[in-house]
Parts: structure tokens; C-alpha cells; sequence
């Protein structure tokens, strides 16, 4: 009853997968980084869930994988079975002549049962209640078979990300449908500006702090969706850019503002500790991994933008 790499690696594949899909086709390269599983792995285990009707691939320049069907109707146990077969399960539970003592073993009706009150618990999480409640998916479920209600001690799910994620894709609308729509001016005199977009609060602060310092104006945002709006609304010369963030990981906001004409020219420096940074935005200017030497930023930008 011991679960695999398999097992493991396609339960955050599939989740991935889920809180990606929103955005567009999910890449195994951009998986690969953000659950640090090689690529190739991946493809292996996205093959095998694809066949059995989980998750569906397109094809094409902006292809990728996404779910065949709601995350509410994929539960942990579909995932496990399609992944390890009979290798999460005790072999004689379901097969009595794997082991010739089977007939008359008193603890096979054990690992039998065992066996069913995994597989019960698994099957009882889908994909959705994970993304809703993370680690206290298991405590809402019990709460709710027990008549309970939601416990106190869980909290609701926050609402406000949602809306903001409407909100975005409102103000790309209207942008779009702004015909001869152009970057916003700026300012004549006006210090050259830096957009620090990072998940990390103490990053952020430290590094608008850097830039200032030297003489910079600064922006800054702490995920892909509130960086869209920040975009628009402050016209940065430069970006700086972690990969890894919630809501929306970091090449998936640049592969958005790329395709909008008045902003695909602003270069982007990506920040990031996570392994094989180059590859994760390709037409970056630069990669800087954490820690990192604030000089050597500052040395960077001003190679590519100029003095402030």
C-alpha cells in the first residue's frame, strides 16, 4: 500500500494542471519548474493520464495539456489507479493466488480492509476540493459527512482572487478594443521606471528600495494577475521578474503582455531560485538567481535601460 513517485508526481501534475488551465494550455516545461519534476517525467506520466481520459493535449504553438474533464469530477483514487495500477495495493488483497498462504492467512482480511479504507478516502477528495481547501481538504470533508457544516478552524476560501482575475481580463478587453491604443506617456523629466513583480513582500521591499536609492521610479506587484493591472497603469521601462507566484506563475504574465503591442518591447530581468531559469522565459535580457547581489542587479539594469 505504499505509493510511488508515480503516484506523488502525477497528483501534482493533475493539480498544476487545474491551477494553470485558467491561463491557457499548461506547458510540462513550465510544470516541470514550478513542481522542480523533470520535463521528461512528466511527458511520461501526462501520456499515460491522457489515455485514460483525465487530462486531453492540443497541439500547435500555444499548445499544451489541460483537464478532460471538471476537477471536481477527478478524485485522488482516479489518479492513483491510472498511475500505479494494482502497485498501491497489497497484491493478495485482490489476488489470492499471488501468495500460496492466502486461503488460510489470518491477516489478509486486514490488508483487505486496509486496502478498501485508502482507496475510500482517496476516492471521497476530488482535485477541486484540494485547490479550494489545500491541506484542509480532509477536515472539510469529514466535517461535512459528520453534518458539521464548515469548521471554524478551516478557512473559507478567499474571493476576492477570482474577482480580481475578472476585473484583469475586463481591462485587457477594453484595451484590445481600443483601436490605435498606445502605452501611456510619460512625463517629461520623469525618472525611468522599474516594475518589481515578486511573490516575496521582503524581496519586493528590498529591491524597490535598491532601485530608488540609486534613482529609479519603482512599481511593484506580488503575482501575475495584479502585475497585468500594474502594467497598464504604470508604463514600467523595465521588469523584474519572479517565476514562481500564486494565482498566475510569472511566464504566463509575460507571455501576455508580449502579445500586446504597446508592451511586448519592455525587457524583463528574471529573479528566481528555481532550477533552469533560462529556459523559463527565453527572451529574457537576463537571469538572476536568489540570493542575489543587489550591485549586480543595479549593474544590469542600468545596461539595459540606463543611468535613471
Amino acid at each position: 500500500m505504499r505509493l510511488t513517485t508515480k503516484g506523488r508526481y502525477g497528483m501534482r501534475l493533475v493539480l498544476d494542471i487545474a491551477q494553470h488551465e485558467k491561463y491557457g494550455p499548461v506547458s510540462m516545461a513550465e510544470t516541470s519548474l514550478r513542481q522542480d519534476i523533470s520535463a521528461k517525467y512528466l511527458e511520461r506520466l501526462v501520456g499515460e493520464l491522457q489515455r485514460a481520459g483525465i487530462v486531453k493535449s492540443l497541439r500547435g504553438r500555444e499548445g499544451g495539456h489541460l483537464l478532460a474533464v471538471p476537477p471536481d469530477k477527478i478524485t485522488v483514487g482516479d489518479i492513483v489507479r491510472v498511475l500505479e495500477g494494482e502497485s498501491a495495493q497489497l497484491v493478495c488483497s485482490h489476488n489470492r493466488l499471488s501468495c500460496p498462504r492466502s486461503v488460510h492467512c489470518l491477516t489478509r482480511a486486514i490488508w483487505v480492509a486496509a486496502d478498501q479504507a485508502m482507496f475510500e478516502k482517496l476516492d471521497s477528495v476530488t482535485v477541486q476540493d484540494i485547490m479550494d481547501d489545500g491541506q484542509n481538504c480532509i477536515s472539510k470533508k469529514e466535517a461535512a459527512q459528520a453534518g458539521l457544516g464548515r469548521s471554524k478552524a478551516i478557512p473559507a476560501p478567499l474571493l476576492d482572487a477570482s474577482g480580481r482575475r475578472k476585473a484583469v481580463r475586463r481591462i485587457l478587453r477594453q484595451r484590445f478594443l481600443q483601436n490605435g491604443s498606445a502605452r501611456p506617456q510619460k512625463l517629461p523629466g520623469a525618472p525611468k521606471k522599474i516594475m518589481v513583480v515578486d511573490d516575496d513582500p521582503d524581496i519586493v521591499d528590498y529591491l524597490v528600495t535598491v532601485f530608488r536609492e540609486r534613482g529609479y521610479d519603482t512599481c511593484s506587484a506580488t503575482g501575475g494577475i495584479e502585475a497585468t493591472e500594474v502594467l497598464l497603469r504604470e508604463n514600467p521601462d523595465l521588469i523584474t521578474l519572479d517565476l514562481e507566484m500564486p494565482e498566475e506563475w510569472g511566464p504566463r504574465f509575460y507571455q501576455r503582455y508580449a502579445r500586446m503591442p504597446e508592451y511586448k518591447h519592455i525587457p524583463v530581468v528574471v529573479i528566481s531560485g528555481l532550477p533552469g531559469i533560462h529556459m523559463a522565459i527565453p527572451k529574457a535580457v537576463a537571469t538572476v538567481r536568489k540570493p542575489f547581489d543587489p550591485a549586480q542587479v543595479l549593474q544590469l539594469v542600468e545596461g539595459i535601460i540606463g543611468a535613471p
